[in-house]
């Protein structure tokens, strides 16, 4: 990873990638020659760097040459099909669409109505466009590491069939969507859209007013599936099918395919990604009889998917947020719980929500500032005093969704708890947000930034070193 982030940030040429690997090359020969394994592991270690370089290229050069991106600026006629789930606003619909024969997908945004689904196979004329920046946002790059190159709005679109699309996906979205009319039958507003992005990530239904708020009090993260969702899914699914009598290995295997198509579902986020990873390999581990420490977990979890698209460690900042959140989980939650002694430690949730909020606000806080230029005053305390509640609007509102999907009547029986726990969620938000100099507003540049997590990495090392001498004591 450390080659695919150096590339990243300076572009290299072939001749310079060459020179890299005959470096790698060289020290590994000639550390085996020598006898020396240092200069062999480093040779290694250098040729993971030089591959990382590479991968990064290769994938840089897809966004750069390639020949949708070369239509940009021209009126064309495409036809192919829609390639996710559209996602709805107030007055239009943002559609991902794969063209025929050609590499990459384009972004189309067009009238509320008439609704396209996944699958759709449609023909359209319209002026494609480079995604363009705003408000210093890199929204061309951003779309790109999808593999999204250009944009086409308001196009005249004509349908040409259905259902043309992976039948397993798309039984996945029915549900999805039965289960969003569920919460949307059984809730007033803002409640059942915030219900549904907290459950689902979808977070379309969510008016700006209301992200901002949850943006400026430090509560967002809420609103996307993290880590937490797929924990808590995991923790309820294998126990329930060991109740029903399941062989401990079978319910185990069964949780992991039932994580991984639920992240499928709600359209493979970083955050849940990330989870499934970690959560497969935890799992995997424990059927193989060899639980690994948590560290070594997430580092393979980051691996896996720079390995499968080299684009996210740059260009996706939810990816960034998700693996330092919970890297300042594992370096400073004991320690931090641990220095809280004065809290009472039962009910022992709230001392280590404490800790776990504010390892995770130190190790995100100097990529927050970096990319949105502010941070949250008040989000730690905001974050203390909604967490307790999220395990239970997690699950009761998963139960609420399902009954609700299969009968509305039931929905209006079951909803005034997940009502009442949404209704203190709503108030916190407001509070916090509203309160006199909710954010701090400024900016830090790449150095800065670099700067802050070396500290942080130093001040980890430190930490883990003192946990492992309180150990031995």
């Amino acid at each position: 990873m450390a080659g695919v982030g150096a590339a990243s940030m300076v572009l290299v040429s072939q001749f310079l990638l060459l020179c890299l690997a005959a470096g790698a090359v060289f020290l590994f020969f000639g550390g085996l020659m020598a006898k020396n394994h240092k200069i062999a592991v480093a040779g290694i270690l250098f040729a993971g760097f030089a591959l990382g370089f590479w991968q990064f290229d290769v994938a840089w050069q897809k966004t750069i040459d390639n020949y949708l991106a070369k239509l940009n600026g021209q009126t064309a006629k495409i036809e192919g099909v829609i390639d996710n789930d559209p996602i709805l606003k107030d007055s239009s619909q943002q559609i991902i669409f794969r063209p025929d024969d050609m590499q990459g997908k384009i972004l189309i945004i067009t009238d509320r109505y008439p609704e396209y689904r996944y699958g759709d196979r449609i023909k359209f004329i319209a002026r494609l466009e480079e995604p363009r920046p705003f408000e210093g946002f890199d929204y061309k790059n951003y779309l790109a590491k999808d593999g999204i190159y250009s944009m086409a709005r308001w196009p005249e679109i004509e349908l040409l069939s259905e259902g043309n699309g992976n039948l397993i996906f798309s039984g996945l979205l029915w549900i999805k969507h039965q289960l969003k009319q569920g919460v949307a039958q059984s809730l007033p507003s803002p409640h059942d859209s915030l219900l549904i992005a907290i459950l689902l990530g979808d977070q379309s239904g969510l008016s700006d007013a209301l992200k901002e708020k949850l943006n400026v009090s430090g509560l967002r993260h809420l609103s996307a599936v993290s880590g937490a969702h797929v924990a808590i899914m995991a923790q309820i699914i294998a126990p329930f099918l060991i109740w029903l009598g399941w062989w401990r290995q079978k319910a185990l295997w069964a949780t992991i395919i039932f994580v991984w198509l639920f992240v499928l579902m709600i359209g493979l986020p970083a955050s849940a990604v990330r989870a499934a990873v970690m959560g497969t390999l935890a799992i995997a581990a424990q059927i193989i009889g060899r639980p690994g420490d948590t560290l070594r977990v997430v580092c393979l979890a980051a691996a896996f998917m720079v390995c499968q698209n080299p684009l996210i460690l740059r260009f996706d900042v939810g990816f960034q947020l998700s693996f330092l959140a919970v890297l300042g989980m594992i370096f400073f939650a004991r320690p931090i719980e641990k220095k809280l002694k004065f809290i009472p430690a039962n009910p022992d949730f709230i001392r280590q929500g404490l800790a776990v909020a504010i390892s995770a606000q130190i190790f995100t806080l100097p990529i927050l500032i970096y990319n949105f230029g502010y941070v949250s005053t008040y989000g730690l305390f905001a974050n203390v005093l909604v967490e307790p509640t999220v395990p239970f609007i997690t699950i009761y509102g998963f139960v609420l969704a399902i009954c609700a999907a299969a009968s509305s009547a039931i929905g209006w029986l079951l909803f005034f708890p997940i009502w009442l726990a949404l209704s203190y969620l709503l108030v916190m938000t407001n509070l916090f947000s509203e309160l006199p100099g909710a954010k701090m507003e400024f900016e830090i540049g790449i150095f800065w930034l670099a700067l802050s997590y070396l500290v942080l990495g130093v001040i980890a090392r430190r930490v883990q070193e003192n946990e492992k001498l309180d150990f031995l004591r």
